[in-house]
């Protein structure tokens, strides 16, 4: 999981930048842990076929977890960051 890119504030939702700065470090944190659990799924589904072998296979892990958390990612990040805000 080292080329998962990191998420620009100007891609957050528009609640979560008008909430302030400490808000935008925590949903950040949340978008991190969701993009580390999706890399560790996808980790384990590739690593018995042979999407897991190769030179190219963690290039191809990471590309399909940005896939997967790009965009509003699999909604985990926003329920994180609102447990957080409990």
């Amino acid at each position: 999981m080292s080329s998962i890119n990191s998420i620009s504030t100007t891609s957050l939702p528009a609640d979560i930048r008008a909430a302030g700065t400490d808000a935008i470090k925590d949903y950040k944190s949340a978008v991190g842990f969701e993009q580390m659990l999706a890399g560790q799924l996808v980790k384990s589904m590739v690593s018995e076929s042979s999407l897991g072998e190769g030179p190219y296979a963690s290039t191809m892990q990471d590309t399909l977890t940005s896939a997967l958390t790009g965009g509003q990612g699999l909604g985990l990040a926003r329920q994180i960051y609102k447990e957080m805000q409990s």
